[in-house]
């Protein structure tokens, strides 16, 4: 009896044990069935040294139905599918899912992911990969086994072809949505990715804004400041009337190429990241970089550490495949006492100048040189200073700042020249265009349309010149829709009068405004006042109202559509009549 009793319980902790078997290896399927947090080292999930990791997988495809990937990671990644970058993200909390179906192709595709921990904290990649074939079951390719990584950036490493053998296998560190720190984390639908950066191929020769750039302003206070009056990107506006370029300033004050100024409450590194992801956010074609004014402080002593520095940030605007132009600090201008003077800041000054010129010569990129006769070297007179403190621009400063800019990057400056002959004969026309003429005995009325709007009445460039010979003596006033706007003698319009007012400088002024008023709103977009707590640490008071900040877009939008139109000159209807 006893032995049979002994036997059933054998029997049963036997099957209990085989059940309990057959469990936990369904479970240990699953769960090699599910995305794995992944890193180069397994201590990963603790503790991983700051810097960048390099991923990668290639994947055979099928006729698609439809595909998706979903990715988070601690700290920072770009994903490149066959070499094109697709998106990004910068919250470990968030899974973002895009809609890849248009960006594979039958046969082999590549999956890579730049990874970025940002600090020494833990670091960790997830990613959910699903092919739904056009016929049979759905493919998955989850982070974990099968993928490599280095710890370096190999030329070549998001093409398909590329040879990773050399490459080690990704560490497996568990599953989604189990594994500690990270724990459970949100989906967030992204959409359907397209490339992100696309390269505008651009005329030999001297650079040139094309129709649809999107350029981007990034730099210190320098750039940040140029949005009060807006001469600079009014000018860039009224030069192109005929090309469709939005603006983006993304100015910092006081920041320096490792986005020290935009940590926040972050680390440095925080705040590096935080102008990488600002820019990728832009998407721009053509990049103005304008740094190392506040670095300059540091002396001689810090121009290795801006040097590098500088190099990292062009290697990471590099992915933007946007066109790079590189600005130097302005002079220190010398004012009376109290203020320093600054010979020995503008030595500095004229170090980095010369570092950001040898950099931009290196690396093939455009170089404007802010820093030669921009500002005098001479003490200023009272009244005439271009700085509020010898170092931050005020508006004269901004104003000469950006009547200068167009030649020193290259480009002629342009010019209005009209002559006319009293009899209604056009002997010259250069920049304009000139339409029906009327011509009596008691003067002359005539349409035009300049090339581009007029700025000289900001003192920007070349005023429009009106020549108007045979007159008969006399003092003749030239008005525009019953406006005066100029009275000289015949002899004075016979030798040539320059213009500084009329519909076309107005509809500058109007232009310029709009601008300002735009990048207002934009700068409440991508910057807002209460970012702590809409985005921040105290997310969980405010975070709700976060959703208002992308409200601020279809305004942004409305003012492009008004600058459009204004950019572009209109028709003028000009009389020349004698003074009684």
């Amino acid at each position: 009896m006893h032995t049979t009793i002994r036997l059933i319980r054998t029997l049963t902790l036997t099957c209990l044990c085989f059940a309990a078997a057959c469990l936990a290896g369904s479970a240990t399927r699953l769960a090699a069935d599910e995305p794995q947090w992944m890193w180069s080292t397994p201590e990963a999930a603790t503790k991983a040294p700051a810097g960048r990791v390099f991923f990668r997988k290639t994947v055979d495809v099928p006729a698609l139905e439809s595909a998706q990937i979903e990715i988070a990671c601690d700290n920072v990644y770009a994903l490149f599918i066959n070499n094109d970058r697709v998106g990004a993200g910068i919250d470990w909390q968030e899974l973002d899912a895009y809609d890849i179906t248009k960006s594979l192709r039958v046969g082999k595709n590549s999956i890579a992911i730049l990874a970025e921990n940002g600090g020494d904290g833990p670091a960790g990649l997830v990613i959910r990969l699903s092919l739904k074939p056009k016929t049979g079951e759905t493919i998955s390719h989850h982070s974990g086994k099968g993928w490599k990584f280095s710890p370096r950036e190999v030329p070549g490493w998001r093409e398909v072809a590329f040879e990773d053998s050399a490459w080690q296998p990704a560490v497996p560190l568990g599953t989604i949505g189990k594994t500690a720190p990270w724990g459970q984390i949100q989906r967030r639908e992204r959409g359907s990715a397209t490339p992100e950066f696309v390269r505008k191929e651009r005329p030999e020769g001297i650079f040139q804004l094309l129709d649809g750039d999107r350029v981007v302003f990034l730099g210190d206070t320098l750039v940040e400041r140029a949005s009060r009056d807006d001469f600079w990107e009014s000018i860039l506006t009224a030069r192109f009337p005929d090309r469709n370029i939005t603006f983006r300033n993304l100015g910092w004050s006081g920041d320096t190429v490792g986005g020290d100024a935009r940590a926040g409450f972050g680390t440095v590194e925080d705040g590096y990241q935080q102008l990488k992801s600002q820019v990728y956010f832009a998407r721009p074609t053509v990049v103005f970089v304008g740094y190392g004014s506040a670095s300059s402080f540091e002396g001689e002593a810090g121009l290795p550490k801006f040097e590098q520095g500088l190099n990292r940030l062009l290697d990471d605007l590099a992915v933007t495949k946007a066109e790079i132009v590189l600005l130097s600090p302005l002079r220190h201008e010398h004012q009376p006492k109290p203020l320093p003077d600054p010979a020995k800041h503008n030595r500095d000054l004229e170090r980095y100048t010369a570092a950001i010129r040898t950099i931009a010569k290196s690396r093939g990129t455009h170089f404007v040189d802010l820093y030669s006769d921009l500002i005098s070297t001479s003490m200023v007179a009272p009244g005439t200073a271009l700085t509020d403190n010898g170092i931050h621009l005020n508006a004269k400063g901004y104003l000469k700042f950006a009547s200068e800019f167009e030649s020193r990057i290259g480009w002629s400056l342009p010019q209005v020249d009209l002559v006319l002959t009293a009899r209604g004969k056009v002997t010259k026309d250069v920049g304009v265009n000139v339409g029906s003429i009327d011509a009596n005995a008691s003067g002359l009325r005539f349409t035009v349309s300049n090339s581009r709007l007029p700025t000289s009445s900001m003192g920007i460039g070349q005023p429009p010149r009106l020549k108007i010979t045979e007159l008969p003596e006399g003092n003749w006033v030239l008005s525009s829709g019953g406006q005066p706007l100029v009275t000289k003698t015949s002899g004075e319009w016979a030798r040539g009068v320059e213009l500084t007012n009329g519909p076309g400088f107005d509809r500058f002024e109007t232009l310029r405004s709009t601008i300002r008023e735009k990048n207002q709103l934009y700068f409440h977009r991508w910057r807002p006042q209460n970012e702590t707590y809409l985005f921040g640490f105290r997310k969980n008071e405010q975070g709700q109202n976060g959703k208002e900040i992308p409200m601020f877009d279809p305004l942004v939008e409305k003012l492009e559509k008004q600058i459009a139109d204004l950019r572009r000159p209109t028709e003028d209807v000009l009389e020349l009549r004698r003074v009684e």
